[in-house]
């Protein structure tokens, strides 16, 4: 069964997810052992890198909802999607990981002024949205159960708008709630997730409409950085095949 549920106007979900997903298999080998470093090495190698692929296949579990599907294409608001999938990864991620995570999640649209409320109050934006129903529950569209479970875990469907709620509020104490050079490290934890989560994810995206190139004057933020970015990912291939593990 085709499934045809979108994450860009002409691009599928599903394709989207399974090029971050190997884009992430380009790049992690490379931060690997910085990343253990700066955000936890205490945490079991498995359970780490297993976490930042949740991180990277789940970052855009937002786009699943009925009203973000139904939304797109057409000349209407997208809701926001960062939040829930950021409070899906602090229900099922251990701590130590959890939080700079989902606060990568979170900020992975900065570049388009929707951080405040996404930290703030993600649950007043669901109901604003109309992303839940009258029980709080997160309304899905219909066609994401046969997505499978690598795309769509079963656990999103017990999601309900406290979640997003006790992961706001915990990522402010994460963030906040500490001195200031274990708030310095967070920021760094959280820094070189959301580095990751950015490569793999614009690098994925590289042929939707809005990337492809224009005018010179547009081009910050926007097709030269994409551009950039496709060539970095594409040394990084070259460099591997030849055995080198380093740019």
């Amino acid at each position: 069964m085709t499934v045809t549920l979108y994450s860009a106007p002409g691009e599928l979900y599903s394709e989207h997810i399974l090029r971050c997903r190997e884009k992430f298999n380009v790049v992690f080998p490379i931060f690997k052992s910085a990343m253990i470093r700066i955000i936890n090495a205490s945490i079991e190698r498995e359970s780490f890198e297993d976490s930042l692929i949740k991180m990277v296949l789940f970052h855009d579990l937002g786009k699943l909802t009925r009203r973000w599907q139904e939304n797109l294409g057409k000349s209407r608001k997208l809701p926001t999607h960062a939040p829930i999938g950021a409070a899906y990864l602090w229900r099922v991620l251990p701590p130590g990981l959890k939080e700079p995570l989902s606060f990568a999640v979170a900020i992975h649209h900065t570049d388009k002024g929707l951080l405040g409320d996404n930290i703030e109050r993600p649950d007043v934006q669901t109901i604003l949205e109309g992303i839940v129903d009258n029980e709080g529950n997160i309304i899905w569209i219909e066609e994401a159960e046969s997505l499978g479970e690598n795309l769509f875990p079963k656990e999103s469907l017990e999601m309900r708008i406290i979640d997003l709620k006790n992961m706001a509020r915990g990522l402010r104490l994460w963030a906040k709630g500490c001195g200031l050079l274990d708030q310095h490290q967070r920021r760094l934890q959280a820094s070189v997730a959301h580095h990751i989560l950015k490569i793999c994810d614009i690098s994925a995206a590289i042929e939707r409409k809005e990337y492809q190139k224009k005018e010179v004057r547009d081009y910050y933020g926007g097709w030269l950085m994409v551009e950039n970015i496709g060539a970095y990912i594409d040394r990084i291939k070259k460099r591997s095949y030849k055995g080198t593990a380093y740019i």
